[in-house]
């Protein structure tokens, strides 16, 4: 089959989809004759991602894909919400219905939320109740919370390991089916979980365990192979029983720098699938879970300066990692887990590795992508589900939660569609998260109260510490010399000081989130005027020589820094990949139309 009749695949990441109406033998709350069970609003508020509208947004992005004529479609891991037993059904029941009725075909590989080791681990959820209180559902019979009004036992609510939690999700590709044209793993065609075991040891080196690896490779149609790596790792803890909770480390922050040490029998199989594909004239395409290089822009350094180690520094993988794929012959690899919207490519000489980083179904920007393939190249389409309406039923239920607690949910609950939902969710985060949580609290502070004159006007001051910013910049507002040189600066770069006094520092930091997670995408969201107030800021900072220098202003030189890599990144919405050449070009949709923008780095 040539390239140019091969079936567009679309790609799926991070759906974790709750199923409203499973059974966790919770009564919920009745609502439009049925029995729902909603999580809270106010976890929703302080989570990465959100909790009911998963459900409706996995139909819509399926409805639009069954709309494009796609039927393969790439499930990049954590299809689940937190690999409940009910929740995987309810993945299971979802799929089922799509390709029973569109014969779609369901090539999925697992994520840190689906699966736990060999023998799983407890799960607990807060669910709504009829009056706006909640009540815990736990796998833990002796799980207590003294905030909610009861906790109900319930084995549906168990993460399971490997390989009870593949079995609802055996025929998504982790298992031999009829139909498929090629099918293996790194241990060969024998799909039985005992055949497919591995050892790893304890950082000790005193503990060794045997677990399974999901990983396969498998060839849908004539002349495509898709790589679906396995990249969980779960290495022993140190003294820990094998069999009891807490033997295994999560693998949230392992990914492909664990694959390094622990699963390195893997990347040698890659070695031999790619040499084999180019020996059979077959297009190869890997897809795992954890990003292959730093889906941030390159920011991963700056942000460690910024913050220090953060949960999402902590998950970037080093640039062994890339070399290991160059090595074994990768040149594009699709992922999710950081709910990011990216292309990052990495060189060595005329050897080249993209990763195309696919962003959630639950957190801005919300959106899929399709490939087409070609000869010798890769036309991707990112297509966003941000006009899916919001379930008027959420709403109802959410105003229970609201009147009674007095929630405060921000902007999100005053949108009509999902795309403006996930936009105020991520701005929330800002305050209600991100700052509490990851950002110097003496940094922090200065957001909450400053506007963006006052960081126009500190990139002009000699330095101060982030203590003494406030009260410089209370005294720069009444400095009338230094107000002119602002003025007359920022209106050189095509800006008005006036304006930047409307727009807070918490605000531009919700902005800077955004275009960190969306990049191509959040530039949809954001005005152009609001665009050029940041840059002209930017600009300022970038004039400076903030070196060096332990002071407010090198940190927010810094802050501004990273907001420009965001903004002059790769092409992440519609582009193309040359395989040949590894340059990466922005396109119009759709994927015939003319090249707009050639980048490499």
């Amino acid at each position: 089959m040539p390239p140019s009749q091969h079936p567009r695949i679309a790609v799926i990441a991070d759906a974790h989809f709750h199923d409203p109406y499973a059974d966790f033998g919770f009564p919920g709350i009745m609502q439009g004759g049925r029995r729902l069970t909603f999580r809270l609003l106010s976890d929703t508020a302080r989570s990465t991602r959100v909790f009911n509208e998963s459900y409706f947004a996995l139909h819509h992005a399926l409805d639009g894909i069954a709309a494009g004529g796609i039927h393969h479609v790439v499930l990049l891991g954590d299809y689940s919400d937190d690999g409940q037993v009910e929740t995987v059904q309810g993945v299971k029941k979802v799929l089922d219905s799509y390709a029973a009725r569109y014969g779609m075909r369901f090539y999925a590989t697992v994520g840190n939320h689906d699966i736990f080791g060999a023998s799983g681990r407890h799960r607990a959820k807060r669910f709504m109740n009829e009056d706006g209180s909640y009540s815990v559902v736990s796998s833990d019979p002796h799980m207590r919370d003294r905030g909610a009004r009861s906790v109900v036992a319930s084995e549906a609510m168990y993460c399971q390991g490997y390989p009870d939690g593949l079995d609802a999700v055996a025929d998504f590709g982790f298992f031999p089916r009829s139909g498929d044209l090629h099918w293996e793993t790194p241990f060969g065609s024998d799909g039985d979980p005992a055949a497919r075991l591995y050892e790893v040891r304890s950082p000790d080196g005193k503990t060794t365990r045997s677990l399974m690896d999901a990983s396969y490779l498998i060839e849908p149609f004539p002349g495509v192979w898709l790589l679906m790596i396995d990249a969980n790792v779960f290495v022993p803890v140190d003294g820990a029983v094998p069999g009891e909770a807490g033997d295994l480390a999560d693998s949230t922050s392992a990914g492909w720098n664990a694959m390094l040490t622990h699963k390195r029998f893997v990347i040698d199989w890659m070695k031999d699938v790619s040499a084999r594909a180019r020996r059979l004239g077959k297009t190869l395409l890997a897809f795992s879970h954890y990003p292959v290089l730093d889906p941030l822009d390159g920011t991963a350094d700056e942000e460690v300066s910024l913050l220090g180690r953060t949960g999402m520094s902590a998950r970037i993988p080093v640039a062994a990692v890339a070399e290991a794929l160059i090595g074994a012959g990768i040149d594009v690899h699709f992922s999710g887990h950081l709910h990011v919207n990216d292309t990052a490519q990495y060189r060595n000489g005329d050897r080249f590795l993209v990763n195309v980083a696919v962003p959630a179904l639950v957190a801005f920007p919300g959106a899929y992508k399709v490939i087409t393939i070609g000869e010798r190249r890769l036309d991707i389409e990112t297509v966003g589900i941000d006009d899916m309406p919001l379930n008027p039923q959420l709403r109802q239920t959410y105003d229970r939660e609201i009147v009674p607690s007095g929630l405060d949910a921000g902007g999100m609950l005053d949108v009509g569609d999902y795309g403006g939902f996930l936009f105020e969710h991520l701005g929330h985060l800002v305050g209600r998260r991100f700052l509490k949580r990851e950002w110097p609290q003496d940094l922090a502070a200065l957001i909450r109260v400053l506007d963006l004159a006052d960081l126009a006007a500190l990139a002009l001051m000699e330095p101060v510490a982030a203590d003494d910013a406030v009260g410089a910049t209370a005294a720069a507002r009444a400095d009338r010399v230094l107000q002119g040189r602002l003025a007359a600066r920022l209106k050189a770069a095509g800006a008005r000081a006036e304006l930047l006094r409307e727009v807070s520092a918490i605000s531009f930091l919700a902005d800077w989130y955004r275009l960190r997670m969306g990049s191509d995408l959040a530039l949809e969201w954001i005005a152009d005027g609001r665009m050029a107030l940041y840059q002209a800021v930017g600009r300022l900072y970038a004039e400076g020589d903030w070196d060096g220098v332990n002071a407010a202003q090198a940190r927010f030189a810094l802050i501004f820094r990273m907001f420009e890599k965001s903004i002059s990144g790769l092409p992440s919405g519609n582009f193309r990949i040359d395989r040949t050449t590894g340059a990466i070009a922005s396109r119009a949709s759709p994927a015939n139309a003319p090249l707009e923008r050639l980048g490499t780095n």
